[in-house]
Parts: structure tokens; C-alpha cells; sequence
């Protein structure tokens, strides 16, 4: 019998998720309609496909929405993380199920009596990270844990990059997924973490300070922590282990260079200010400034006056354009985060032939038979272009395989979950390393 797949949102991060999606329909008696605020990029994304049906979404009213959920045998929302819980409301009440990226809140946990009454399957944190971070974790963790180990560090780091072969620029990045995610990173609230079995506390203003070098399959790389790490201590049955970190991987460099900018508040989104029209980047950049720099220093002089910037980070932005007389921001009224936002959109674009990379690493410290060992897990995946990157590879194949086995019951679960558990783990990562996506490990 037919069954329905219902996609909302058709951005960056859906293209592969859509592209096998379609691949499979024909096979699996699947219809894959999907819509997008703007009609013609979910066109574009289904291609004419004959088992395809694109269409667009208001932005104001979700009478046609909620009708689609209602007829939908699967939904899968790849809108804005704040828009799935009313989409899983809709879906919960007609017996749908749902399927997100995105980590559970709690009003989407909420649901999970409700869900679990109507039969429903609500699948969240199904894409990268949080996702297959999950995944590959709990399933090299489950594997100590059964050869008699007991696990007493962990550490884990993912980073959306750019492959080397498209890296020209001393950032050493381009913007593979929402480019406004990556401007507010590290500034939601305080790191916590554990290190060497005492509590870690890192302010917003000292993340990106806070950083380890680590070398992945022979690339070297910093990381610097997420926001929560504690949390994990129960969510990875991790009691009593000394060392509990999960951060974001970037390249050398970019963290001491995009420290200077939250030294200076130009990365903050809580204000709203007005710029003169036609104000020079040069003098946007001075507007950070206290007022008691000598005014006969240069902007980059006093830029590293202030932050005590090195010559390598103030080079990073002087390659951005902050210091600049010619040109100034296109938008003069907004939060500086805005602002840096719409600057860094145009300059880490990736271009057509551009390709993207992931990284992800895992490290497992464990005592097994009176032996202390450690195993790592990584995996880096090169995008195809700039349409079918890493990122939307990681972020959507998981979920479109998640997707053949939610609607043929293979999970055998209801309610609000997230992929810990081996029934989701094991097939998953199967699907995905048939599909090319896989790990490496070492151990020592």
C-alpha cells in the first residue's frame, strides 16, 4: 500500500535527505511531497520526480500544513528546531509520525505520554549532532561495556569544515549549514564539562579560549567546548567517569581569530543598534572600541590593544574586510550578530564547485582485566559539491533511513526518543556505512 512521506523545509541540510528519499520511492511504493517557504527551491528539489509532489508553505497560515500532516503516513520537519513541536502536535493527534534533527526540548518531551497513547513514534536528534554522534557513541560504548570494560573518560568533537581542496582562505572555513547557527555558536550559556573528575566551567566570553589541539586520520585541528556536557553523564549512562567533554571541531586558527570578535561584542544578538548609512567597515569596527583608545591608532591597533590579538588572528580579519575603508555593511540597523552574519554569508560561501567536509572524533578511555586502554572513533566525509555537501549527507541520510523503518515498524518503539538505543543504532549505521559513511577506530 502507498505510503505518504510529508518533508517541511527544503534548505541546505535536505538535499540528500530528499534525493534518497526518491531514489527509494519507486521501490518502496513511496509518494514524497515536500514543501518550503519558497516554492521553487522545493521544486528544484524534487526534479520533476514522477513520485514527487513540491509545493509551497505559508508563512502565516497552517491550515494546508496541518492537512498534509494529517494525511502524511511519515513527516519529516526540517524547519526552524522551534516550529517541530507544533508540527508533532498535529501529527501526534492524526497518528503520525514524526521525525526531526533536532534536539528534544521540553515541550517537545512533553508529548510523550501523548505519543505514546496515539501509538506515535516522535524520532529526534536523527541527523549529525546531535544524531550520529549518538549513534556511533553508544554503539563502540555498548561494545566495551559487553567485553567487560568500564568506561572512565569520554570525549567527543564535530565540526562542519571545508575539504582541503577547497580551502583558500586563512579562516580555513566555508559555511556548509545556517550560517546565523554558526555566528551565535558558543555564546547559548556556560560550558560545563568534567576533567580529570573535577566540574569545568567555561563563561560564553572564555569559550573560545578554552581549546585542545587533536589530530584526526592526520589532519590537525582545535576544539572547544559545547555548551552542556554534563547532561551526557546520564543520557550515556556515564556515572562516575572522570573525563565527560563534547565540543565543536574547527581548524587552527579560527577560534583565537573569532575570540577577538566576542571580546569585542560584535558577535552579540541582544541589542539593536543604527549605524550611520555609508559607516566604513573600518568604522564599524572602531564603534566596538572604548572610548578611551587613542584615536590616533589604526582600528587593527587598537583591536589588538584591547584583545591582545596576535598578527595571525587581526590578518583573519583583516581578510574579512573589518578593517576596510572602501566598503562598510550593507544593513546598518540590526544586532551586530546580524551584521557579522550578513558579512561572513558572502565571505565564506561555498562556491559551485566548492566541497565541504565532516569531522567527527570520538575518544573512549576504558579499564578492562586491570588494564587501562583507549579506542578512538572518526569519521571525515567529503562533500560531492556545494548542492550535495557532507553536511547534507550527515544530516539528512540518517533520517531518510530512519524514515523506511519507522514506516515499516522496525523500531518497535512510540513516544519521544532520540537514536541511543541498539534497535535504532545498529540498522542505521549499517544503512549508512553500506552507503559509504563509516568510522575508523584505533586503539592503544
Amino acid at each position: 500500500m502507498e505510503k505518504v512521506i510529508l518533508v517541511l523545509g527544503a534548505g541546505r541540510s535536505s538535499s540528500s535527505l530528499i534525493q534518497h528519499l526518491l531514489s527509494q520511492a519507486e521501490h518502496q511504493d513511496w509518494q514524497v511531497h515536500v514543501g518550503d517557504l519558497d516554492g521553487e527551491v522545493a521544486r528544484r528539489k524534487t526534479g520533476g520526480h514522477p513520485r514527487a509532489h513540491s509545493f509551497a508553505m505559508s508563512s502565516h497560515d497552517v491550515t494546508d500544513r496541518d492537512r498534509r500532516i494529517s494525511e502524511a503516513d511519515l513527516v519529516i520537519s526540517m524547519l526552524p528546531a522551534s516550529m517541530h513541536v507544533d508540527v508533532a502536535k498535529v501529527a501526534i493527534a492524526a497518528g503520525v509520525h514524526v521525525l526531526t534533527p533536532s534536539y528534544i526540548s521540553p515541550e517537545m518531551k512533553s508529548l510523550d505520554a501523548s505519543a505514546k497513547e496515539a501509538g506515535v513514534l516522535v524520532l529526534n536528534e536523527l541527523g549529525l549532532d546531535p544524531g550520529m554522534d549518538h549513534m556511533s557513541a553508544m554503539e563502540v560504548m555498548d561494545r566495551i561495556r559487553e567485553e567487560g570494560g568500564s568506561i572512565v573518560g569520554f570525549s567527543s568533537y564535530c565540526g562542519g569544515l571545508v575539504a582541503p581542496d577547497s580551502d583558500d582562505n586563512p579562516w580555513h572555513y566555508k559555511l556548509s549549514w545556517n550560517p546565523r547557527n554558526v555566528v551565535l555558536a558558543g555564546q547559548g550559556g556556560t560550558a560545563s564539562f568534567l576533567e580529570g573528575g573535577r566540574v569545568r566551567v567555561v563563561p560564553p566570553h572564555r569559550v573560545f579560549q578554552t581549546t585542545v589541539d587533536m589530530e584526526v586520520q592526520g589532519r590537525g585541528y582545535q576544539g572547544y567546548p559545547n555548551r552542556d556536557s554534563l547532561s551526557y553523564l546520564e543520557l550515556y549512562q556515564l556515572q562516575g567517569v572522570k573525563t565527560l567533554v563534547r565540543g565543536t571541531l574547527r581548524c587552527k586558527g579560527f577560534s583565537e581569530s573569532w575570540d577577538v570578535l566576542v571580546q569585542l561584542g560584535m558577535v552579540r544578538d541582544d541589542v539593536t543598534l543604527d549605524w550611520n548609512q555609508g559607516i566604513s567597515w573600518n568604522e564599524w569596527t572602531r564603534s566596538f572600541l572604548p572610548a578611551s583608545v587613542d584615536k590616533r591608532s589604526s582600528v587593527r591597533e587598537a583591536v589588538a590593544q584591547v584583545t591582545g590579538a596576535s598578527d595571525e588572528a587581526l590578518d583573519r580579519l583583516a581578510w574579512l574586510g573589518l578593517f576596510g575603508e572602501a566598503e562598510g555593511p550593507a544593513r546598518t540597523h540590526g544586532t551586530p550578530a546580524q551584521i557579522i552574519e550578513s558579512l561572513v554569508t558572502e565571505a565564506w560561501k561555498l562556491g559551485p564547485e566548492d566541497r565541504d567536509m565532516i569531522v567527527m572524533w570520538h575518544r573512549f578511555d576504558y579499564e578492562i582485566q586491570g588494564e587501562v586502554k583507549t579506542k578512538t572513533s572518526s569519521l571525515c566525509l567529503e562533500g560531492k559539491d556545494s548542492v550535495f555537501t557532507a553536511m547534507s549527507d550527515t544530516v539528512g541520510l540518517p533520517m531518510a533511513l530512519a524514515a523506511e523503518h519507522m514506516l515499516k515498524g522496525h523500531f518497535g518503539q512510540t513516544g519521544v526518543q532520540a537514536p541511543m538505543a541498539r534497535c535504532y543504532y545498529e540498522p542505521l549505521l549499517a544503512g549508512l556505512a553500506n552507503l559509504g559513511i563509516s568510522f575508523e577506530e584505533e586503539e592503544w
